[in-house]
């Protein structure tokens, strides 16, 4: 399970259907644990800044993977297509700006931060 459930979510203002949600949700999830090192899956309550943070990402995520988001300009007649260049990178870097927005000021029931390296 995420750290944000589907009624949640649809709340918030998403726009997907269930199954694409629970992809992307799970997505969302594996990346906030890998850069927490799991301590929000041993909290007793999940913060507001994760459940946003976790829209957030799905909603990076959803994009990433839709080319017809990418789409800049189109004509009918002559059918062509233009579509904006946005590469991994770019999708990586969001995704880990909004880590660092979103949980820089966040810690665990121990008082650790939840991005805290070990140094």
């Amino acid at each position: 399970m995420g750290y944000l459930t589907y009624n949640d979510y649809i709340a918030m203002g998403g726009g997907l259907d269930e199954a694409a949600f629970h992809r992307y949700s799970f997505m969302a999830k594996k990346e906030i644990d890998r850069e927490t090192f799991g301590r929000i899956k041993s909290m007793s309550d999940v913060p507001e800044a994760v459940k946003m943070l976790t829209f957030e990402l799905i909603q990076v995520n959803a994009k990433g993977d839709l080319s017809e988001e990418s789409v800049t300009s189109e004509s009918v007649s002559g059918w062509s297509k233009s579509f904006k260049d946005v590469s991994k990178e770019d999708f990586d870097k969001e995704r880990m700006r909004l880590i660092l927005s979103y949980l820089s000021d966040e810690y665990d029931d121990q008082g650790t931060p939840l991005l805290y390296r070990g140094c």
